[in-house]
């Protein structure tokens, strides 16, 4: 077996070609954060959020800087249409790319007080977008420009295809990961006290939890992804452990750093991009991001 990989049952082996390989992209980052593959662009983004700058890799120019200042931007994903949606730390909003290179707010407050520090964002497939809002923009100066908690909370909010803003999760105390399963289940990590991933069940703008799902043994999941077969792919300190879709432990690909985030892209959509602290990973796999 490859010191790159630790199987806690059978098959896990088969999710990666033979002889894959893992590879330092790029590195001396400070705090890598929000990979998000753009097809029409062939490319894979990502933030160094103490640094205040995003990046992207292309498969043959390699590194180049996408934006500095980035407003310490954190998580992305693509919309229904596949523009770039970016938390920003700075802005304490979340924000969305346009074709011809602008930004348009799609949320900064709730009720009249400012949002926290959106930290991730998520596609739900009924096109609305999912972001978690704990405050670490506002608590660590690194991480942003500083500044007051005006929410009584830290919350997930949903923004419907109309750009209508609602609040459906207010029980948790650091969410932080968003990750859809399918139209109806949204696994979310909280990186509090317990540091556990939590599923609800969605019905619109409607969440309910249904209970702890898994939780990493080695520091505390961030980010996460599913695939195709309904895997679960979550960062952790030592790495990436993967589970299966009833939340047991498949495996783990072992890294000589802490994960914070992951995300499947490629040509064909098997290759997975980490990012861990200081740098830019990169991993063949046999299966596909859902």
């Amino acid at each position: 077996m490859s010191p790159l990989f630790q199987a806690a049952q059978g098959g896990f082996l088969d999710l990666f070609p033979e002889g894959a390989e893992l590879t330092r992209l790029a590195g001396d980052f400070t705090w890598t954060e929000g990979p998000c593959w753009i097809p029409a662009r062939g490319c894979v983004v990502f933030s160094d959020v103490r640094q205040d700058r995003t990046w992207r890799w292309t498969p043959g120019s390699g590194l180049a800087e996408e934006m500095n200042p980035s407003r310490h931007q954190n998580g992305h994903c693509l919309d229904a249409q596949g523009r770039l949606v970016a938390c920003s730390h700075g802005d304490r909003a979340v924000l969305r790319q346009e074709e011809d290179g602008r930004w348009t707010t799609l949320a900064s407050e709730w009720q009249g007080q400012r949002l926290n520090s959106p930290n991730d964002v998520a596609l739900s497939p009924d096109g609305s977008l999912w972001f978690s809002d704990p405050t670490y923009g506002i608590d660590k100066p690194e991480e942003g420009y500083g500044g007051e908690m005006e929410l009584p909370g830290r919350y997930v909010f949903r923004i419907a295809p109309d750009g209508t803003l609602s609040c459906p999760i207010t029980d948790r105390h650091k969410p932080n990961g968003l990750a859809f399963r399918s139209a109806n289940e949204l696994l979310l990590s909280d990186t509090g006290d317990q540091a556990a991933t939590h599923l609800y069940r969605i019905d619109g703008d409607r969440a309910e939890h249904q209970g702890g799902f898994f939780q990493v043994d080695q520091g505390k999941t961030d980010g996460l992804r599913v695939d195709a077969d309904g895997r679960i792919w979550s960062s952790a300190g030592d790495g990436v452990h993967v589970f299966s879709p009833q939340g047991e432990e498949l495996g783990r690909i072992l890294l000589p750093e802490t994960a914070a985030n992951l995300c499947f892209g490629g040509a064909d959509g098997t290759e997975l991009f980490i990012t861990a602290s200081t740098g830019l990973y990169h991993l063949p796999t046999r299966v596909r991001g859902w």
